[in-house]
């Protein structure tokens, strides 16, 4: 028989850690870790909700600019907040391993990991 251990990753850092490190810098560590880990399912939910949800809020930043320059704060402000959030939920459920997903994109994130 294989076993499997859950909390081993390609990388040699822990797997609270790494997965934290995926909201760190938005989409820059989320594809970074989508190219560097292979093996763990928790950091690599983490990497695609990150990819996913800060590149969809970076273009909604981009198209606001435009639009209404307050607004453009509004969304910098809870995009920030989101971030540390995120970072603070994956450290806390790498014990448990429990997916933290954020509305439509934690969704999406879990479906693309979950057919890997």
């Amino acid at each position: 028989t294989v076993r499997v251990n859950k909390y081993e990753t390609t990388l040699p850092i822990r797997v609270d850690i790494e997965a934290s490190l995926a909201y760190v810098l938005g989409p820059v560590t989320g594809l970074a870790l989508l190219i560097l880990e292979k093996q763990n399912d928790y950091v690599r939910f983490h990497a695609w909700q990150s990819s996913l949800t800060f590149s969809s809020l970076m273009l909604a930043q981009f198209i606001l600019l435009f639009i209404s320059n307050f607004l453009s704060w509004v969304l910098f402000f809870f995009n920030m907040f989101l971030l540390v959030w995120l970072t603070y939920r994956a450290y806390l459920d790498g014990a448990s391993l429990e997916r933290y997903e954020v509305p439509y994109f934690g969704i999406i994130a879990s479906e693309y990991v979950d057919t890997e």
